[in-house]
């Protein structure tokens, strides 16, 4: 069970701390080596003094920990004028505060804007060997002027606090909501494309290592995150946002001058699309694979692990009808079975009615993850120590529990919303059809008096 508990609460937690970074009080302190040039600033032809700020994306790559997984984003305004750099910090939270579980288990953790200096922030991911892209934004002298007094107003101690979700409100739709706003919901215009993938998938494919937490992520995520998205939706994932921006365009009415017939010189109004991100460039490079470009594909090992599961029990329970040492270990193996899969059960339904987890509601892998599994802990030492009343609960608990795994196969024609969870039914229904069987030998062999009990 601690390792299921471990699974579980790591599954959430990357969501919750996966794109954000703890509060710290460390020094300001230079980074450790030179940055890339930065892309030369856009003329700004409309101005009549040049534009003393230029606005930054960044987009920060993996890490290591799996608190890393998917990557962070900020603001970056450089202004030339104040001779400052600030970077913009979406994702910050008070790591060590003692409501930190509780408010994470049930869904209510609490993240806030917070502004650092360029110097820090760069130092700090590269010390963890991740990567910092910047785009620069293509804005008018008067949108940054607004951008920046917005993040202002914003990161002010009785604005900065918002309630974090993992894909709606977190630190990448923060700063892709920001653009948005200062180019007049041109950034959301351009992103109502169909998505390449669904919520659930772009979680999958940037967690595939360690497994635990694949698995974890896979189990506890409901339908919610199955259905289509759109271009807008991806953002929720940094390097989805970067993608974004690089392929948006914003109009731009500037005034031209036409020559009339009569060589009259007429000032006009001309609208013209330009591209939103005037220049990009890595200015960290981080020693490490990309994420994979889609979920893996884990199907058929999940379902040869399945059937495995299945044939040992059923092999066992073959061998526990003559073998006192053999009932005791299918007895211990189905407790502990019990322990693993009720606990999980137990805690879908406890996220699903306890917890504003929304992504975890109505979560069908409450039916192959059977709650009542967890009464075979007793049954299963009943199993081992040979008591046949025991041995017939269990059995009908088993039996249960492959009903409901067959339901959750049967809830695939759409009578209610989908769920991508083929993959976890087809490690279950094996499983559980083997731990049915085992069980199933055990009550013949003690209802006919024919094994050693």
């Amino acid at each position: 069970m601690a390792m299921s508990v471990r699974a579980i609460a790591g599954a959430l937690a990357v969501f919750a701390l996966g794109v954000a970074r703890p509060a710290v009080g460390a020094p300001e302190m230079a980074p450790p080596g030179p940055l890339a040039p930065l892309p030369p600033a856009a003329p700004d032809s409309a101005a009549a003094a040049p534009d003393p700020l230029r606005v930054f994306v960044m987009t920060m790559g993996p890490g290591d920990h799996p608190f890393f997984r998917f990557g962070h984003n900020a603001i970056w305004i450089r202004d030339q004028a104040a001779l400052t750099d600030k970077v913009y910090n979406f994702g910050t939270f008070k790591f060590d505060s003692p409501r930190l579980i509780f408010d994470f288990l049930g869904g209510r953790l609490n993240y806030w804007l917070s502004v650092s200096p360029l110097a820090r922030v760069v130092g700090e991911y590269r010390r963890e060997n991740r990567s910092i892209t910047i785009q620069e934004l293509n804005l008018t002298a008067e949108e940054k002027a607004a951008l920046q007094a917005a993040l202002e107003v914003n990161a002010r101690p009785e604005n900065r606090l918002y309630k974090y979700d993992y894909f709606l409100d977190n630190c990448s739709t923060r700063v892709r909501d920001a653009v948005d706003r200062v180019v007049g919901g041109q950034l959301h215009a351009a992103a109502r494309q169909p998505g390449r993938m669904t919520l659930r998938q772009h979680a999958l494919r940037m967690t595939a290592q360690p497994l635990w937490l694949y698995l974890a992520l896979d189990i506890v995520l409901g339908p919610q995150v199955d259905r289509p998205i759109d271009q807008w939706g991806e953002m929720f994932l940094p390097e989805e946002l970067a993608r974004g921006l690089g392929a948006a365009s914003v109009a731009r009415t500037r005034t031209v001058d036409f020559t009339l017939a009569d060589l009259t010189i007429v000032k006009r109004p001309s609208t013209s699309k330009e591209p939103l991100v005037s220049g990009q460039v890595e200015i960290v490079h981080a020693d490490r694979p990309p994420p994979l470009v889609a979920p893996p594909a884990f199907g058929t090992r999940f379902a040869a692990v399945g059937v495995l599961v299945g044939l040992v029990f059923a092999g066992l329970g073959t061998a526990a009808r003559r073998s006192r040492a053999a009932r005791v270990f299918v007895g211990l193996l189905t407790a502990v079975w019990g322990l693993v899969i009720g606990f999980l059960g137990w805690f879908l339904i406890y996220a699903w009615a306890f917890t504003d987890h929304v992504v975890a509601h109505r979560n069908q892998n409450i039916l192959p993850c059977a709650p009542w599994a967890i009464a075979l802990v007793v049954f299963g030492v009943g199993v081992a120590m040979g008591r046949p009343g025991a041995t017939r609960k269990a059995f009908a608990l088993a039996a249960a529990a492959v009903g409901a795994a067959l339901i959750a196969c049967a809830l695939k024609v759409g009578i209610v919303a989908h769920q991508e969870n083929g993959v976890l039914i087809a490690f279950f229904l094996p499983a559980w059809l083997g731990i049915a069987a085992a069980l199933l030998q055990l009550r013949y062999a003690t209802a006919l008096g024919t094994s050693r009990l």
